[in-house]
């Protein structure tokens, strides 16, 4: 184990060092790998099964360890068995999730299991919302801005409406919209969120799952509500893809669907499976998200695909005979929708449990100052030369009030210039 071989009585700079020298690498690398493989000697199931195949790089074990950072260690058993599930192939051919999608549904897991956690908020050892600039001595300068995700989302989707619509740079796009030359450019961003499940969280896509407060605020903001069990059956033999059928693809993609490629969906083409030249319909059926350069590859025909149309999966016919499997992980899919139904039920079952006890407190409390006023206090007169009753002080209830309850718990197609100004919430 990692904890053997490093002296903790020994400066980190020290015991780096060595490695340093060996590798090549910064200390800060450094630093990661060791706190990523120290993180793996804590889940005990996950570090035999990588023993066995040894199939996770390093970045996928950083990718674990700083989704872990903010988890309680006493939540490690069953999330060390999650994990090892969801890292284990349970079909042939079937691709190692990236980092960023280990770390998404990490996160997912933790919200599932504690509710007192909101995995969307910036890393603490950030700095939050700041803002910068440095000239530079030959005429430029650097902007530097960091904001929450789904913030960053919508300017980032508003100057490359802009950017479109002015047919220029998205630098040159960024001056505008900051100097307010924008001229109203509109947007649209897609939110989804099930339409069956009371309270059920909501996904912004490139931000990820919001927390309740930041759900309440941008489902505030929709203007328009599609339904997505429509969507799934809508076909047209129109090329063009509707706004409907864009919104579902996006939410079941999620990003392009060759397998590791992280280029988000909303800067997808939407390929048709079967040229639409051939009689491909325009379905979600007959189109995945695919970014600019495999849609090339496809078009080409130095790659076919056959995608399940029940499933979403996707089975990529390499030109060296073999193939792999892609499975989608956007808000729309099977797994996405049976974890939305499990956290909901877990969440109202852990407020159901806190109201419970939370009563059952206050019982105990109003029973102790019962007591209390009837009995008088000891050494006092026949005149009740002692407290009032009405003042007399229980001296544990300070320790019994009730405690309030936790918080529950981008090339290709391009958006619509008509669309609306504000952002479409979506029924699943």
């Amino acid at each position: 184990m990692l904890a053997d071989a490093v002296d903790e009585t020994v400066d980190c700079d020290v015991n780096y060092a060595a490695i340093v020298r060996s590798t090549g690498l910064g200390s800060r690398t450094v630093e990661r790998n060791l706190m990523a493989m120290a993180t793996l000697d804590e889940l005990p199931a996950l570090r035999a099964h990588h023993e066995q195949l040894h199939h996770l790089d390093l970045a996928r074990l950083r990718a674990v360890e700083s989704a872990l950072a903010m988890a309680d260690r006493a939540y490690f058993p069953e999330l060390d068995e999650r994990i090892t599930r969801y890292l284990t192939a349970t079909r042939p051919h079937q691709p190692l999730p990236s980092p960023k999608s280990i770390r998404k549904r990490i996160k997912a897991m933790l919200d599932e299991l504690d509710a007192s956690l909101a995995t969307d908020e910036e890393d603490p050892e950030l700095p939050g919302t700041t803002y910068s600039m440095k000239i530079h001595d030959d005429g430029t300068a650097d902007l530097f801005a960091r904001f929450d995700a789904p913030t960053a989302a919508a300017i980032d989707a508003r100057v490359r409406a802009l950017a479109e619509e002015r047919r220029i740079g998205h630098a040159a796009a960024h001056a505008l919209l900051l100097t307010g030359e924008d001229a109203g450019v509109k947007v649209h961003m897609n939110l989804y969120r099930a339409h069956d499940v009371e309270e059920a969280p909501v996904y912004l896509p490139r931000a990820g799952w919001l927390n309740p407060r930041r759900s309440a605020e941008w489902l505030a903001r929709a203007s328009t509500v599609r339904d997505m069990d429509e969507a799934a059956t809508f076909s047209t033999d129109a090329y063009r893809t509707p706004a409907i059928l864009e919104a579902l693809l996006e939410g079941r993609d999620d990003v392009c669907r060759y397998p590791g490629c992280p280029v988000p969906a909303q800067f997808c083409d939407n390929d048709h499976m079967l040229n639409h030249a051939d009689g491909g319909t325009t379905s979600a059926d007959n189109l995945v998200n695919l970014c600019r350069h495999h849609h090339n590859l496809k078009t080409a025909g130095h790659i076919r695909y056959v995608l399940d149309a029940v499933t979403g999966h996707v089975i990529w016919l390499l030109p060296n005979g073999e193939w792999v499997e892609d499975i989608p992980e956007g808000p729309l899919t099977t797994d996405s929708r049976r974890w939305v139904q499990t956290f909901v039920q877990r969440r109202d079952a852990r407020n159901e449990r806190a109201r419970l006890e939370a009563q059952a407190r206050k019982r105990l409390r109003d029973e102790l100052l019962e007591k209390a006023r009837d009995t008088p206090d000891e050494g006092d007169d026949a005149t009740g030369g002692g407290e009032d009753e009405g003042d007399v002080a229980c001296p544990w209830s300070a320790d019994l009030l009730t405690e309030p309850d936790a918080d529950p718990q981008t090339e290709g197609h391009t958006q619509d210039p008509d669309g609306p100004d504000e952002p479409v919430g979506l029924r699943q």
